[in-house]
């Protein structure tokens, strides 16, 4: 058979090309240090080291997950600590004011520091992380609780309703009325015991004397016939040349459609494949004894007023209410302490997880450099005698010309 030039040249132009392909593949591994290239190199250990690669983005997923988690229930801890060592404090001003030897001005003196503590708590219920909210539920951009203000320091605090109002015109010497939100009508709850102020005309009337609280449901029992007004907008009483109305009080956050957020809701992260964990202690968990129903902010409240009212028997059962709050923190704390724990130990074993993941992608798709570059030699030197034989054996003539 005769083998023409035009043949002897298209299967030498084949065999260089060919050996160019490996030397250049070669080259590729040892630039890469990757086995794999694509898909027709090993089609099997391809699909085994696809799978692999999803796994080890969803196990690096998993620890942000589970290191987020782990900052969010570190200050929640944190501040419910802290809360522990508040109301310790709460108890040991409890157990010091019930003593039959203290009198009514130095139990007034008590509530003063009770008050700041107090202050202090619904801080740490609204402590934050990473600017949300962390003790309430799902509505992590809404504060449990916020302390509002009546003010009544000039005429515009009046123009823009924000001095609290009452209508006392119908009353008489005895009777109790409810202080009201002078923007919306709506009744005001939860005063902070010691913060109310009330003048009238230019005088100031004292509680006690001329008017009682119950702070917890916000009316005032009129005991002084100079407080029969009625205090309302559109009303000439309503008005800072007759009446001032000071006072702080505690309220539900809302959202902006002005509801009242619940803290129920429970915040969950997936820490591991299909599996996912509440991480939130909400709120009203935390702050309420479930069986006799008592809350923390409740709680303060009624204690505070007992020490203004000089009520020893008031005091010596927040001792009792004091205990209930203080065991629903630590429950909500011991809680807290054993989630953590759980993702500690998840956080271990995905991070051993994470690490045999890369081991066996690794031996996988990754070349073994020394043989790859002893391949590579021995294929270089291959190209190199297919250059040179190409070189003796096709020999250009004037007869390729023609």
């Amino acid at each position: 058979m005769r083998i023409t030039s035009r043949e002897l040249h298209r299967n030498m132009l084949y065999v260089i090309n060919d050996r160019y392909g490996d030397l250049a593949n070669l080259q590729n591994q040892l630039s890469t240090g990757k086995r794999l290239q694509r898909p027709s190199d090993d089609p099997i250990d391809v699909a085994n080291t696809l799978k692999l690669q999803t796994k080890s983005k969803e196990l690096t997923q998993f620890k942000k997950n589970i290191n987020d988690s782990l900052g969010f229930m570190g200050v929640a801890e944190t501040a419910m600590e802290s809360m522990n060592t508040l109301l310790q404090r709460v108890r040991e001003l409890a157990i010091q004011a019930a003593s039959d030897t203290l009198n009514a001005s130095e139990r007034a003196y008590i509530n003063q520091e009770t008050s700041q503590l107090f202050r202090q708590c619904v801080a740490l219920v609204n402590t934050q992380y990473k600017g949300d909210y962390i003790f309430n539920g799902v509505q992590t951009k809404i504060p449990p609780y916020l302390f509002e203000t009546s003010t009544s320091s000039t005429a515009e605090d009046y123009l823009n309703l924000k001095m609290a109002s009452f209508d006392a015109s119908a009353a008489v010497v005895g009777d109790t009325v409810q202080i009201r939100n002078a923007f919306d009508n709506s009744p005001v709850t939860n005063i902070i015991p010691g913060s109310f102020e009330l003048q009238v005309a230019g005088s100031a009337y004292t509680e006690n004397v001329d008017y009682q609280i119950d702070y917890e449901a916000g009316t005032m029992t009129i005991l002084n016939g100079a407080l029969l007004i009625n205090a309302t907008p559109g009303n000439p009483a309503y008005d800072i040349s007759q009446v001032k109305l000071n006072f702080d009080h505690l309220s539900i956050g809302t959202d902006i459609y002005g509801q009242e957020a619940s803290s129920n809701g429970a915040v969950h992260r997936e820490i591991e494949s299909n599996i996912t964990m509440q991480i939130n202690i909400p709120a009203d968990e935390m702050l309420t004894d479930t069986p006799t129903g008592t809350t923390l902010t409740g709680m303060m409240i009624r204690f505070g007023q007992n020490l203004l009212r000089n009520n020893n028997a008031g005091i010596e059962s927040a001792i009792t209410e004091i205990d209930t709050v203080f065991n629903s923190v630590l429950s909500a704390q011991s809680k807290n302490g054993s989630r953590i724990n759980r993702l500690e130990t998840t956080l271990s074993r995905n991070e051993n997880q994470y690490s045999e993941t890369i081991s066996l992608q690794s031996e996988l798709e990754d070349a073994e450099m020394a043989e790859t570059i002893s391949k590579f030699m021995v294929t270089q030197n291959v190209y190199n005698a297919a250059l040179q034989a190409a070189a003796k054996i096709i020999q250009p003539s004037l007869a390729n010309f023609l």
